[in-house]
């Protein structure tokens, strides 16, 4: 968000009418509010009192940063140059923020300010294929180092972090009543997915195709029970923009889709961002909730698999979804 740059005093003659007075005084009650609503809360302050987070920026680190500031040098100090590519400190910094955020925001009604969520949800985003694995549940290495010290940890593939499930569920809801964060992270959500989807050929198989459009879903799911839990707190005008404005940032630039035998995950992505930017907006959540069922539809048609095994992914990855989403809430409480 830009600053928003505070209007200039005027001096007032002393010849004034009872309205001109009258306009003077509600412009600047209005411009105390505007100048009140840009200016940093100070909402960071205790979450900059937890060693994690001083030990997790570094050099960055001042007990006074705004957190407009704070959020600049949480991306310093966890993404590198090469996106999706850490260092074994750059993936310890992060565990260490996400740990500290879990427990000042927790369940309850508490949220990262809006000068630090998005920034926030940026640099998070950036660890898509570690929150993939989590929220999956599946991979045992993740599963293992949530329980241990041996995280972060670094292997043939590069390097890894883990939470439990419930920090990750937790993290993304409190800097989601931000939509721009929400759909920063649902973005790269999607992207991971459609990699996965793309590098599981139709000679794989039934089940593993079914298992993997189900794991597409239960990171999806998780997501859509964030979102339920954002918007159940809004009023039904304020959802339904909440909706509008993820929907819309998440189907910009959304180009006719390559053919799937030349981009596979560029198809699977731009033809779902298609049928999203072509939805009623009026009912953008509803849209939202039913990607995974549409992505594995897509990819199940673009496999050229049979209408049966078409329908099995989709449902299926519905199904798991709706698992999920149910679990998220549940968390959220």
């Amino acid at each position: 968000m830009s600053p928003l740059s505070a209007p200039r005093g005027r001096r007032f003659r002393l010849k004034l009418t009872v309205t001109a007075v009258c306009l003077a005084v509600a412009g600047g009650i209005g411009a105390w509010l505007w100048i009140g609503s840009a200016t940093d809360s100070g909402g960071c302050q205790k979450l900059l009192g937890d060693k994690r987070v001083r030990s997790a920026l570094g050099a960055e680190y001042r007990s006074d940063l705004s957190c407009s500031a704070l959020g600049t040098a949480v991306k310093h100090a966890t993404m590198g140059a090469t996106p999706a590519t850490h260092s074994l400190q750059q993936a310890r910094s992060m565990q260490n923020l996400l740990l500290a955020v879990d427990d000042e925001a927790g369940t309850g009604g508490r949220k990262v300010d809006p000068a630090l969520a998005v920034p926030f949800a940026q640099a998070l985003a950036d660890y898509a294929d570690d929150t993939d694995q989590i929220l999956t549940s599946v991979n045992v290495d993740y599963i293992r180092a949530d329980t241990s010290s041996t995280s972060p940890w670094q292997d043939r593939t590069g390097v890894h972090m883990a939470v439990s499930v419930d920090t990750v569920v937790h993290v993304v809801r409190a800097v989601s009543d931000s939509p721009e964060a929400y759909a920063a992270v649902r973005d790269a959500a999607t992207r991971r997915i459609a990699a996965d989807l793309a590098a599981t050929p139709a000679t794989a198989g039934k089940e593993t195709l079914t298992l993997r459009a189900k794991l597409s879903g239960r990171v999806l799911g998780s997501l859509d029970g964030v979102a339920e839990k954002v918007t159940g707190s809004m009023g039904q005008t304020e959802a339904r923009k909440w909706g509008e404005d993820v929907a819309a940032r998440l189907s910009a630039h959304a180009p006719a889709p390559p053919a799937y035998g030349q981009d596979p995950a560029g198809h699977l992505i731009d033809a779902w961002k298609q049928e999203l930017k072509g939805a009623d907006a009026t009912n953008a959540l509803a849209q939202l909730e039913a990607q995974s069922m549409d992505l594995s539809r897509i990819w199940g048609k673009a496999l050229g698999v049979d209408s049966g095994l078409q329908d099995t992914l989709a449902y299926g990855s519905r199904d798991t979804a709706a698992s999920a989403r149910s679990d998220a809430v549940d968390k959220l409480r």
